[in-house]
C-alpha cells in the first residue's frame, strides 16, 4: 500500500491506493483510512456484495495522507451529515470515549459546526499503589476463543476495529491465537470501574488489619492482594471466629511464594491448599486493588 500522493510526469498527482488481502472487508479498508464507507465504495464502483481478490489494488481519495502521531488532532468540527459513531470510527476511539469526554447523552444530535474534543482535559486518578493494574481487570481485556476475529470482537465491545488494533499494537493482517488476551481501550481504568464492590466500615476494619499485619511479613502488593480476595470469599471479610489466626496463616504461606502475581490469585491459592476457595477468592481481585488503594499501600 502506498500512503502519500506523488507526482506524475505531467505534475499531477498520483492517487494512494490499498492492496487487498485474504482475511480483509470493505467496511475495515474504509475504516483503516478514514474514508467514509459510501465514498470508498463510489471511489471503486463497488457494491457491498463486490467480490474481492488478493493484490487488487484499491483507490484511496487524493485528500489522504497519514497523520504522523505527534499531529494527532484533539478536536473536530462537525460536517452535515455526520454521526457520533462515525467521527468516533475516523479517530479510532470508543463512541462511549467520546460521549463521555464531550457529555453527550447516547441519543444526541449532533449539529454542523459544533466542536467536539478527541481527548480528555482531566489528569488520570493517582494511586497510592505501587504497582495498580493498568488496565480495568473486568471489562478492559478480551480472551481469545476459538473463531474470533479481531472485527467481530472489536464490534461485540463497541470499538472501532482500529482502536482494538492500536491498543494492541497490532495492523490489519495480524493474526490472534486462542487463549490470547486483548486489551479493550474503554474510558474507565483499575480503580474506578463501576462494578467494584467498595468495602463496608466493619470489612474495612479487617481489610485494614490484615493489611497492617502483611507489611510486618514483607509481602508484595499482589500477594496481599491474594489475601484480601481470599478472605473476602472466606468470610466476607466480617469478624469470625479465629479469622486472625487463619488470616496469619495464609499470610506466612504466601511468603514462602516467591512471585505470585505471576501465577495469579487463582493458581496461587490452589497450590496453598484452598482448592475450594480460590475460583470465587480470583473473582474478587479487581475490587481487592481498589481496598488496598484506599487503605494505602505506601512501604509494603
Amino acid at each position: 500500500m502506498t500512503n502519500d500522493p506523488m507526482p506524475d510526469p505531467s505534475g499531477k498527482a498520483e492517487r494512494p491506493f490499498h492492496i487487498f488481502q485474504n482475511g480483509q472487508n470493505l467496511i475495515e479498508i474504509a475504516i483503516g483510512h478514514g474514508v467514509s464507507f459510501e465514498e470508498f465504495l463510489r471511489l471503486n464502483n463497488l457494491t457491498e456484495q463486490s467480490m474481492l481478490f488478493p493484490g487488487q489494488k484499491l483507490k484511496l481519495p487524493l485528500k489522504f495522507e497519514q497523520t504522523p502521531p505527534s499531529e494527532k488532532p484533539t478536536s473536530h468540527s462537525v460536517r452535515t451529515g455526520e454521526t457520533l459513531v462515525g467521527i468516533a470510527e475516523l479517530y479510532g476511539i470508543p463512541v462511549s470515549l467520546l460521549q463521555k469526554i464531550n457529555k453527550l447523552a447516547q441519543n444526541a444530535m449532533l449539529f454542523p459546526g459544533t466542536v467536539l474534543r478527541l481527548i480528555e482535559l482531566i489528569q488520570p486518578k493517582s494511586s497510592s499503589l505501587e504497582n495498580p493494574p493498568e488496565h480495568c481487570l473486568i471489562h478492559g481485556y478480551h480472551k481469545v476463543k476459538n473463531g474470533d476475529q479481531i472485527a467481530r470482537i472489536a464490534a461485540f465491545h463497541g470499538l472501532s476495529t482500529q482502536a482494538l488494533l492500536s491498543a494492541n499494537n497490532l495492523n490489519w493482517n495480524s493474526l490472534v491465537a486462542p487463549g490470547s488476551k486483548l486489551v479493550l481501550p474503554i474510558s474507565h481504568g483499575a480503580l474506578d470501574c463501576p462494578n467494584l464492590v467498595e468495602l463496608s466500615e466493619t470489612s474495612r476494619s479487617i481489610a485494614e488489619s490484615l493489611v497492617e499485619t502483611a507489611k510486618k511479613f514483607g509481602l508484595t502488593e499482589f500477594a496481599i492482594i491474594t489475601a484480601l480476595s481470599l478472605e473476602m470469599q472466606r468470610s466476607g471479610l466480617l469478624p469470625d471466629l479465629g479469622i486472625r489466626q487463619q488470616t496469619e496463616k495464609l499470610l506466612a504461606d504466601l511468603e514462602k511464594v516467591q512471585d505470585p502475581s505471576a501465577f495469579g490469585v487463582k493458581l496461587t491459592l490452589e497450590q496453598l491448599g484452598y482448592i475450594e476457595l480460590a475460583e470465587g477468592a480470583a473473582r474478587w481481585e479487581p475490587s481487592a486493588w481498589l481496598w488496598l488503594h484506599q487503605i494505602g499501600s505506601k512501604g509494603v
